[in-house]
């Protein structure tokens, strides 16, 4: 901590950009690309189901009867689903640097509730031991340290021993506080319903309070958008000529375009997934391509790192890990789907490696009898009851 203005404004975050505006969370989700890009990471990450499995006999078997599951996958807290959970735990990472969630368990250790708390309610500390105490202010006012077992902590890229970097404030701050003073300035442009550049000319010479005294009735009658393309009126030989927009109101234009671009590149999303069209997408054609890539290159890191520290404080034993389930964005291109499911079972003369109850659990079916084997166009060495060929 500092005592000086830098310091306090850094610690605060209210320090101002180069365009002298402030980017703070509220402010900066005020911004369309912000709250596009936000929104369309924790919308996907709550759409993806936690599954579970264990490993057994050098093999890893999905498991769906775990007293976590609902935990993770319906109601995490009292307070709130598991999607909105899993939204709030994303939103905080994107614009506070990590996502913060309380495990209450009971007396046996075994948890009980996750509980999401906002970032600015827990400060973190590194002991001498080399572990993290955190201090959290609670709903009912108490404030109480945290072991770090007891605590998820779902972090963001550059994680320092303590806290993550925040999107908004090291990857996005300099085009959003750009962005928010573009914003300002493009209101105030149209704020009086017609060009600010308006000229009224009189042959004559007029007081000065005749002159306050037009201006003040030209924007009464004309100024403001319910009073827009209203029939102009003057008298007494005064003339009204609009000028056409400055070099500098274009590039404002261009500037509001390119912070957009600039905002998605620091958040890892593609321009044209926020609404951005301008330019034609090199992802390919199709939704479960742009779902995919989009998975890999965006969602994969941050899910990798949210797998990593559920089974770290949630399993005391190794044999049980948890996986977000990637295919759930895939179902929108159901060709592309189904093709995939063809291929998994062996429908092109292949081995398989899915069998066909396996797929209609994927897609919440029963399952069928005689089912659950492998197909393979030769006989399988050692087939047992789930590795032998399917009828």
């Amino acid at each position: 901590m500092s005592s000086d203005s830098a310091g306090m404004a850094q610690l605060f975050n209210i320090e101002p950009t180069f365009a002298g505006t402030t980017v703070t969370p509220q402010s900066a989700m005020r911004i369309s690309a912000v709250y596009a890009c936000v929104r369309l990471i924790a919308g996907a990450k709550a759409s993806m189901p936690v599954q579970m499995f264990q490993k057994r006999d050098g093999a890893r078997y999905l498991v769906d009867d775990h007293t976590y599951l609902p935990l993770l996958n319906e109601e995490p807290s009292t307070c709130c689903s598991a999607a909105v959970f899993w939204e709030f735990i994303e939103s905080s990472r994107q614009l506070y640097g990590d996502g913060f969630a309380y495990i209450d368990r009971n007396r046996n250790g075994v948890p009980q509730e996750l509980i999401p708390l906002h970032p600015l309610r827990v400060m973190s500390e590194k002991l001498v031991n080399g572990r993290i105490a955190y201090y959290v202010m609670f709903d009912d006012g108490t404030y109480r340290g945290v072991d770090q077992d007891d605590m998820l902590q779902f972090c963001n890229f550059g994680w320092d021993g303590l806290r993550s970097m925040s999107t908004i404030r090291w990857g996005a701050r300099q085009s959003i506080g750009t962005a928010i003073a573009a914003e300002n300035h493009s209101g105030k442009f149209f704020q009086n319903g017609v060009m600010p550049s308006v000229v009224l000319e009189y042959d004559g010479k007029m007081a000065p309070e005749v002159v306050e005294q037009l201006r003040n009735e030209f924007e009464l009658r004309y100024g403001g958008g319910v009073n827009a393309h209203k029939p102009l009126i003057l008298t007494g030989g005064t003339k009204a000529q609009a000028l056409q927009m400055s070099a500098t109101d274009a590039q404002l234009l261009e500037t509001r375009n390119f912070q957009v671009i600039d905002i998605a590149r620091a958040f890892g999303v593609p321009p044209f997934m926020i609404g951005e069209s301008e330019k034609q997408s090199s992802w390919g054609a199709g939704m479960a391509t742009m779902s995919q890539a989009f998975i890999n290159y965006t969602l994969q890191p941050h899910l990798v790192r949210d797998e990593q520290e559920l089974k770290r404080k949630l399993f005391r034993i190794g044999r049980y890990t948890v996986e977000f389930d990637r295919r759930a964005l895939l179902r929108g291109d159901l060709e592309k789907l189904g093709a995939y499911y063809r291929q998994a079972i062996g429908g092109s003369m292949g081995p398989g490696w899915l069998s066909i109850n396996e797929v209609r659990r994927y897609e919440n079916a029963a399952p069928m009898a005689d089912a659950d084997g492998l197909y393979s166009p030769t006989p399988l060495q050692g087939a047992t009851s789930e590795t032998k060929p399917a009828a």
